[in-house]
């Protein structure tokens, strides 16, 4: 039959001239012939979920497509199961604005890891590496301390046991009356470290009167959020048992399937912005140098400015100032006062206004269209206008807004620098301004390397992650390379860049810029090579000690105990090797077991920050190489 219709057809086409009875003839049998084979009609429930499997079907296929772009992009020499973890740790993060560095560092899975796979927390803006790092910080009653936990499964459902895994775990990791010792019998040194910073945050907070949030996420690689009532009840369980033991926090727990984690992924910073000002704004330019833009714009048009598709604040227009919103300061109290109190003084004449760098502009009536904006001064100012203006359009107060469109780097920082003189500033918060972090930005630039002076700078251009290098990063392992110091660049990593002696010392200028680039290359191979490492008590082990192995494999490709500038200099990445690797991570197990022997009350942990044990790995490396 199938045979004689496409004959029929054939004979139609051949005869088109002479009969169009015969072509009707035939597409009608094709008809026919069609209909008596097609299946019978379904219901409107079967097809709907036909389509609904479908599209869950391609919503995995396209985010396993994210997921290998995401890897190719950040050219990243992670497994399938790793990538996953880490390409979904920074779609959850989005909103926390985190460096690749610090998610990659949050990773505590493998053996004895108590169910957890990632633990961040969060001070305000900032994340401690170390506790160490948690003397600096000034805990009060407008602190926010977040803690967040995930878990990451490449698999494809949700399982009950993922959740009994934390039930357990929890109480015994935030128990305070438990030591280090006492937890590293239970759980891994990661989970341990990222445990003590997260409940000595906790309690700090909490006897500050600060507010404390507790984060927990499930991702899963399932195509939809498919979970039963079993599953449901122990989530309940897990949070009643979090509000009992974190009392008066706010303890949220979310899944993510494909569907929420390609959303996610979906979801892009929208940089093209528009302002409204009141009347045109005012234009200038200064010679060739850029152009300016100055007007005042009304409360509720510059708080829609502000404010993104789900109703927040968009806190990626503040990745260039130097600080974070203050909170219910006296500066801040002042200024919501007189948003809140309606006179006859115009606001902006109370206020200093806001400072913004963009690029591309476009000025069309009173409406300017910007990309690429940043609010480098005015921040207190604007979360105040977000968070207590009523939004009403009648109101016709103004703040003043000046934007300078100029993309010269230097320049910017000087803007930055000099917008914020007005209140005092840590030293600390405008290194990325020293001439030598600009230098070592456009050295490493010139290699092919992103040097990441101001946070998420090269990030947010989607420059890959494996090839972007931060000051702090620079500093640790410098200090651990040159000056025979791993223990406090693990320890204290931000009293680096903080203390002048220690900043100036590891950033010299007279030093070969190459040195900073080297030894950045030779650590980040040093952490690819232990994420490759199959026995998971060695990969234990080492974990805190990856500055220490970077430390000693230059002793071992340069057959000596003490390296200096010119050896970094010179260094042959070829010779930063497996067997290099495998030597260095050798003889350094076999230190940590010797100190431990004569040190017994030594744990991973402390031995890792201890100068003491430096010493001992000093003293092991010149009789290997004397």
């Amino acid at each position: 039959m199938k045979n004689g219709t496409q004959q029929g057809f054939c004979n139609s086409g051949a005869k088109l001239q002479s009969s169009t009875a015969v072509l009707r003839f035939n597409f009608c049998a094709k008809l026919k012939i069609c209909a008596s084979i097609a299946p019978p009609s379904q219901s409107p429930e079967t097809l709907a979920e036909i389509a609904n499997q479908t599209n869950r079907m391609n919503n995995k296929i396209i985010l396993n497509g994210c997921i290998d772009q995401f890897k190719n992009q950040n050219e990243l020499t992670t497994t399938d199961s790793e990538t996953f973890e880490l390409f979904s740790l920074t779609q959850i993060t989005k909103d926390f604005d985190l460096t690749f560095e610090t998610i990659q560092d949050s990773v505590v899975d493998g053996g004895h890891d108590g169910g957890i796979d990632s633990i961040i927390t969060i001070i305000d803006d900032f994340v401690p590496e170390s506790i160490e790092d948690l003397e600096d910080i000034v805990f009060n009653r407008k602190t926010n301390v977040k803690i967040v936990i995930t878990q990451c499964k490449k698999e494809n459902s949700f399982k009950e046991s993922a959740l009994d895994k934390l039930i357990t775990s929890i109480p015994e990791l935030f128990d305070l009356g438990k030591s280090t010792d006492a937890l590293l019998q239970r759980f891994n040194s990661s989970v341990v470290e990222k445990g003590i910073i997260a409940r000595e945050s906790w309690k700090k907070c909490t006897i500050a009167g600060g507010k404390l949030e507790i984060i927990f996420n499930y991702c899963a690689n399932s195509e939809i959020i498919e979970i039963n009532t079993t599953f449901e009840q122990k989530v309940t369980q897990l949070l009643a048992l979090c509000q009992s033991i974190f009392v008066g926090s706010s303890i949220s727990y979310d899944n993510y399937s494909c569907h929420e984690l390609l959303k996610l992924y979906q979801t892009q910073k929208n940089e093209r912005l528009q302002i409204i000002y009141k009347e045109t704004p005012l234009s200038t330019s200064y010679n060739d140098n850029g152009i300016g833009y100055v007007g005042t714009v009304k409360l509720a048009n510059y708080k829609s400015f502000l404010t993104d598709e789900e109703g927040k604040i968009r806190e990626d227009l503040f990745e260039s100032n130097i600080r974070h919103f203050q909170g219910a300061v006296d500066v801040n109290t002042k200024i919501k006062n007189s948003i809140e109190d309606i006179s006859t003084e115009d606001f902006w004449w109370l206020n200093n206004g806001i400072t913004i760098i963009a690029s591309n502009p476009s000025l069309v009536g009173t409406t300017l269209s910007l990309d690429n904006v940043q609010i480098v001064n005015g921040l207190q100012t604007s979360y105040s206008i977000f968070l207590h203006h009523n939004n009403d359009q009648n109101d016709t107060r103004s703040v003043l807004v000046k934007v300078i469109i100029n993309e010269d780097k230097r320049t910017i920082d000087h803007i930055i620098a000099s917008t914020n003189s007005q209140n005092p500033v840590s030293p600390s918060l405008l290194r990325a301004t020293d001439d030598i972090q600009r230098e070592l930005e456009l050295f490493y630039g010139n290699e092919g390397y992103f040097y990441d002076r101001r946070k998420n700078y090269y990030k947010n251009q989607g420059k890959p992650a494996s090839r972007i290098f931060s000051i702090q990063t620079s500093a640790q392992i410098i200090e651990s390379l040159l000056f025979n110091n791993p223990h406090s660049a693990r320890s204290k990593p931000t009293s680096l860049i903080k203390d002048d002696t220690t900043y100036n010392r590891i950033f010299d200028q007279s030093r070969n810029y190459k040195v900073y680039l080297n030894s950045c290359l030779l650590n980040k191979k040093v952490i690819e090579f232990w994420t490759s490492i199959e026995d998971r008590d060695m990969k234990n082990n080492l974990t805190n000690f990856k500055l220490h192995i970077s430390r000693v494999i230059t002793s071992f490709i340069f057959q000596k105990t003490n390296i200096t500038a010119n050896d970094i200099q010179s260094l042959e990445l070829e010779l930063v090797n497996n067997e290099n690797f495998d030597s260095a991570s050798e003889f350094l197990l076999a230190s940590i077991n010797g100190y431990q022997i004569e040190n017994q009350d030594a744990n991973l942990i402390n031995m890792a920050k201890t100068k003491s044990f430096t010493d001992y790995l000093v003293n092991r490396l010149t009789t290997q190489f004397q």
